[in-house]
């Protein structure tokens, strides 16, 4: 929902998977208005389903700076749910449940958190249960160790989820920077100490049909959409994959403003890149982390620093545009690092491109760099908590402590105005500039505009 809302295709798998497994099912958007609670309410009293699943995307916003939960929500639902339909059996699935399926449980207390991929297990789930089973209340792959989440391993033979049936108006989740959600595979072989795409997707890839992929941009066009974005983990990586999903794109002439998410700066092909021209992509979200040899190699990164200055140079060649995203702090960052990264951005990236700090890493369980924390391999200076969150643990270098990286990238960012810190995404200011933008005809990607937001901070005293 913050700083926009997030189209949820990962339940339109899920439910179009479930319907196609002989059960009856309903979808309804996140109640915001109080229209909407009356639309939940009714259907919760009117319909006898016997259960209510429910997909939480993310855990929280990882910012150190500018915390939100995101349980909050989805508690008060599953809350009111059981307050009308005490009977009710709830399952919740999703990333955030496969990231932390206890936190889950304790927060939004469903009876079922469900791990992993959804299209099979959770209508096996429902049969366990139909049976007269037992399941534990976190449910992982059978046959696996404790905790192992469900995967999909013909995950070419999955149909296409067909959102736009699900979601019947579109409309608010196509506003803001956001576009329709394309995934073309599962997996991510890449072993980066942050991420947990590896506990939530599985560590190879499997790829998902090109001309199902293409099913679903043309049902979505057909309902009126014109701005997709590719949601993969990383959308040019194979290259041969990606470049099969724009064939099929452009054979059935399916133009359309394509945004392609979590490049990865190590293989940016000629071919690829001209393909995605071909179809309609002006711009893309490039994920370099950072400039610094020592942080690539910190991070296991596939690239180093010259990786970044061909991506950017091949970018600009193929005219795309792109917000390079950079996370600062992690083990080994030191004064110098920030300052190779910082040059690097001085030097190579200028507007219409723009870009992306998050500085401090937010350690999730089922992530490299949180199994090292674990077993004690960083001083207690490098993990940090702030006192009204004392459960929560983020990573900062003890060279480069929250209180000086903060400042160093607030100067920075002061004298070059297409820069945006993380803790600004959900801030006032970028709430009100996307109210806004939402009802006046701006072109995306909205982040072209960072420049004019920060002006703006500049010239109104008070707003953050």
């Amino acid at each position: 929902m913050s700083p926009y809302r997030v189209a949820p295709l990962g339940l339109a798998f899920v439910a179009s998977a479930t319907r196609d497994a002989g059960h009856e099912v309903k979808f309804l958007d996140l109640p915001e208005t109080k229209t909407q609670w009356k639309e939940f309410r009714r259907l919760l009293t009117e319909w006898s389903a016997d259960y209510l699943a429910v997909g939480i995307r993310n855990i929280d916003n990882s910012d150190f700076h500018g915390f939100e939960s995101y349980l909050e929500a989805p508690a008060a639902l599953v809350a009111e749910a059981r307050r009308l339909r005490p009977g009710l059996k709830v399952i919740v699935g999703g990333p955030a449940g496969t990231v932390a399926p206890q936190l889950v449980m304790d927060r939004v207390k469903p009876d079922h958190v469900l791990l992993g991929e959804g299209e099979e297990s959770f209508p096996l789930l429902l049969g366990r249960l139909e049976a007269g089973e037992s399941p534990l209340a976190v449910v992982g792959a059978p046959g696996g160790a404790e905790r192992v989440p469900f995967r999909v391993l013909r995950t070419g033979d999955l149909p296409s989820p067909r959102l736009y049936e699900w979601v019947k108006d579109l409309r608010p989740y196509l506003r803001g920077d956001a576009g329709y959600p394309l995934q073309t595979k599962r997996g991510c072989p890449l072993k980066c100490t942050y991420c947990t795409y590896g506990r939530i997707e599985g560590t190879r890839y499997r790829f998902l049909d090109p001309e199902v992929i293409a099913d679903e941009v043309q049902g979505a066009m057909e309902c009126g959409v014109r701005d997709f974005e590719f949601v993969d983990s990383t959308f040019n990586l194979p290259a041969h994959h990606a470049l099969a999903v724009l064939t099929a794109l452009r054979d059935r002439k399916l133009h359309a403003n394509y945004v392609g998410t979590g490049l990865n700066p190590s293989k940016l092909p000629g071919e690829l890149l001209a393909a995605m021209r071909e179809v309609g992509f002006r711009s893309v979200i490039l994920t370099a982390e950072s400039a610094s040899d020592t942080m690539l190699e910190s991070y296991q990164k596939s690239y180093r620093r010259d990786a970044l200055f061909s991506a950017a140079r091949q970018l600009e060649e193929h005219g795309l545009i792109a917000l390079w995203v950079f996370l600062l702090g992690g083990p080994q960052e030191s004064e110098q690092t920030v300052g190779e990264t910082l040059s690097f951005i001085e030097d190579r990236i200028q507007a219409p491109n723009a870009v992306y700090i998050t500085s401090g890493i937010r350690l999730y369980d089922g992530s490299p760099i949180a199994d090292d924390a674990a077993a004690g391999l960083f001083a207690k200076a490098d993990l940090q908590r702030r006192a009204e969150l004392p459960d929560l643990e983020f990573f900062y270098s003890h060279a480069t402590p929250p209180g000086w990286l903060e400042t160093r990238l607030r100067a920075f960012q002061a004298v070059h105005p297409h820069v945006m810190l993380s803790c600004e995404g959900h801030s006032t200011a970028t709430k009100l500039a996307l109210r806004v933008m939402n009802h006046l005809p701006f072109r995306k990607p909205y982040w072209q505009y960072i420049p004019a937001l920060n002006r703006l901070r500049r010239m109104i005293p008070g707003i953050n």
